[in-house]
């Protein structure tokens, strides 16, 4: 009768613990169905490691770290040559300053006839104001201004639709290319995907200097700088969209 009404009482006893949704000592813990288990800071696979990006993911460098990257011969396959100046190249090499300030004033013509430049002109702030700046690779400080039709961020930012400024600094990240001068620097950075194909060749060219080369615009503070005056893609009128979201 004394071992009848034990066996009773735990019958009873794991009955409640069952109900109660206790796990009785006695039992190993079921797997619940389609429930993975797993720690904090791991995945599904178990693993620390983060989830790697796809192959199709686009990547900005500047021109120089394209070539430290991929290097030189698969850049110049790629149709990008870099060669960083040294100042006293910069300032005799005025030939190819002369060129470019050709590349510019074609650009400006350009953008003179876009009606959305003159719109955004006529909405803006004070030619002067800074929307963001960046340093190059030997420290030099340069600005993006608010600009107009003629130069700075309403001159390129709409008709060479450049809508980020990541794409700037990262441009003028890097030591001055070949063509600069003592007052005017050339930058460039490229979108590339992970197998090195390059999809777009940015250029940025910046005044180094108080006042712009024509003399028209002039700082006050003659220790500051006009900073960028234009930036584009090389071969094309606008550079494509997928520039403005890496």
């Amino acid at each position: 009768m004394g071992e009848r009404l034990k066996v009773e009482v735990a019958s009873f006893a794991l009955l409640g613990s069952v109900v109660l949704g206790v796990t009785p000592d006695c039992f190993d813990a079921p797997d619940v169905a389609g429930r993975t288990s797993t720690s904090a800071g791991t995945n599904a696979a178990g693993s620390d490691a983060p989830v790697s990006p796809g192959d199709g993911q686009l990547l900005l460098a500047t021109d120089e770290q394209y070539v430290q990257t991929f290097g030189a011969d698969k850049a110049a396959q790629q149709g990008l040559t870099y060669e960083a100046v040294t100042e006293v190249v910069a300032q005799a090499d005025s030939a190819v300053a002369d060129n470019t300030d050709k590349v510019i004033a074609a650009d400006s013509a350009a953008v003179a006839g876009d009606s959305g430049a003159a719109a955004a002109e006529a909405v803006s702030s004070h030619w002067s104001v800074v929307r963001f700046a960046g340093h190059d690779a030997d420290g030099r400080y340069i600005p993006t201004r608010q600009g107009n039709r003629t130069f700075g961020w309403v001159h390129f930012s709409g008709p060479h639709n450049i809508h980020t400024s990541k794409v700037i600094k990262v441009a003028v990240s890097e030591h001055p290319e070949r063509g600069s001068t003592a007052t005017r620097k050339l930058y460039g950075a490229v979108l590339y995907d992970r197998l090195g194909i390059i999809l777009a060749r940015v250029k940025v060219v910046a005044q180094y200097h108080w006042e712009t080369a024509d003399h028209r615009y002039k700082l006050a503070d003659h220790d500051d700088k006009i900073g960028v005056i234009t930036a584009y893609c090389q071969g094309v009128n606008r550079c494509p969209d997928a520039l403005n979201r890496v």
